[in-house]
């Protein structure tokens, strides 16, 4: 007769949803009155709880089961005690979805969602952007982190490549786009969906309860998300002269943005466009949980190397900068052009190099997008600057001064900044310390194209500035 064994019971109990919430709650307390309102990291939880981090990540996860014990010393950690109702012990199929590696430690399954994102598998450059996020984002634990700059420059490569560098410190990855027109509702619901694994079947239509669901999730798991493509969701400042204000019916990403980056959670929301939505910039700083990073050109040796793989082309030292500067790095426009170069000159960039030619087709095309996009303020601005950079903040209010007023100016330098369409360097003479500020070579170009232009067609007449683009 065959002998069987009893299968030993698994010991170990699990936070309920009510024991998540109170434990949450005194932590966040906790948080506001011992750590100035900063949130706990992983090590410094285990230095006040007096217990392993990877216990800790179980406990607030509430994906693994820990001894009822060890749950009694977190609570109390936090001026709490633990109720009956605060826990309870699953089934072996409750936690069957988690996995063991070779040494039978338990640890999560990892979930990803990469959407249609770019291959990654070329790179070039970009060590420092990519160690400065990583920083922001694993050292840092920032909950928010606007990526900026001009289209083409490779702000989606990035956020990708940094994704996969750092995927293994998240239970969850999702990349999405808001080109892909999903609405508010829609948008969050299979945001939660996935960070629920499907769990959620019902969810509030009260845009606030919403937010809240996803908040908690982004609470109970390590979540890294990103969203691409922001200016989707924003007005054309030219049509209301305000950069930054949400389209009608997405005024509620504006309340998702401030929660993400004020309430305490472990995860992080990466947005990333060519401008920055309004409200974000007043969460924004250097030591603080919300952080931006603008996104400027690659360097002469990451083009070169780029070219490389487009075929041969023939330039000394100083034509190779010439031309990176002209397009101020941007890896797409430079792409652009090195299928001409090849085409037209045979890959010798000396003779493509004529200032007059330099913005054309696709180039000229995605500096439009961009003009477009601009408020009349911020296109006087640029249109006074072709002309008259480098000039410093003094320098520009005395000019189109009483038609812009200071506050107008510099709510339109600062945009313009952002979104990397005008530059500011320091500059140091024997009478003053002062930054001036320019437009990039290719900016400067197209606006003073299209001022010709313009000027040509109106005989001479006044400009319209709000007709630049």
């Amino acid at each position: 007769m065959k002998e069987f064994k009893q299968q030993k019971r698994r010991r170990g109990v699990i936070l309920t949803n009510q024991g998540l919430k109170r434990l949450q709650a005194a932590t966040s307390k906790s948080e506001i009155q011992d750590n100035n309102g900063i949130r706990y990291t992983l090590n410094t939880l285990s230095e006040r709880t007096c217990l392993d981090p990877h216990t800790l990540v179980k406990i607030y996860t509430c994906k693994a089961r820990v001894d009822k014990r060890t749950l009694s010393t977190c609570f109390e950690t936090f001026n709490i005690s633990l109720a009956p109702t605060d826990y309870y012990q699953p089934s072996d199929s409750e936690t069957a979805w988690c996995s063991s590696d070779d040494t039978g430690k338990q640890h999560s399954m990892r979930k990803l969602d990469w959407g249609e994102v770019p291959d990654v598998s070329v790179f070039y450059g970009r060590t420092l952007e990519l160690v400065t996020l990583k920083q922001f984002i694993i050292e840092d634990n920032c909950r928010l982190v606007t990526l900026l700059g001009m289209g083409g420059i490779g702000k989606t490569y990035l956020s990708v490549k940094l994704a996969h560098k750092i995927q293994d410190k998240f239970e969850f990855v999702i990349y999405k786009s808001f080109g892909s027109g999903l609405s508010f509702k829609d948008m969050l619901t299979e945001l939660i969906q996935f960070l629920s694994n499907g769990h959620e079947a019902s969810l509030p239509e009260n845009v606030d309860a919403l937010i809240s669901r996803l908040i908690h999730y982004l609470r109970v798991n390590r979540c890294l998300l990103v969203l691409d493509d922001v200016e989707k969701i924003l007005q054309n400042a030219s049509f209301c002269d305000d950069s930054g204000c949400y389209c009608e019916g997405y005024e509620a990403y504006g309340k998702l943005f401030k929660r993400v980056g004020e309430a305490p959670h472990q995860s992080c929301l990466i947005l990333i466009g060519r401008e920055k939505p309004k409200g974000i910039g007043q969460m924004t700083g250097d030591t603080l949980p919300v952080r931006s990073l603008m996104l400027k050109g690659l360097q002469v040796l990451e083009i070169q190397e780029m070219f490389k793989a487009k075929g041969f082309f023939i330039g000394s030292p100083h034509e190779w900068e010439k031309l990176v500067n002209f397009y101020a790095g941007n890896p797409l426009m430079l792409n652009i052009a090195s299928t001409t170069i090849q085409k037209l000159f045979n890959g010798y960039i000396a003779k493509f190099l004529n200032p007059r030619t330099l913005v054309f087709g696709e180039i000229y095309d995605l500096i439009r997008e961009h003009v477009n996009r601009l408020s009349n303020t911020e296109k006087q601005v640029i249109e006074w600057l072709a002309s008259n950079h480098p000039a410093s903040f003094s320098q520009i209010q005395k000019s189109i001064l009483p038609i812009v007023t200071p506050q107008k100016l510099l709510e339109a330098l600062e945009c313009l900044q952002e979104r990397c369409l005008i530059d500011k360097a320091l500059h140091i003479s024997i009478e003053e310390k002062d930054y001036l500020f320019t437009l990039p070579l290719v900016v400067k170009e197209f606006v003073t194209e299209k001022l010709i232009k313009y000027n040509a067609e109106k005989n001479g007449s006044i400009i319209s500035y709000s007709n630049l683009a």
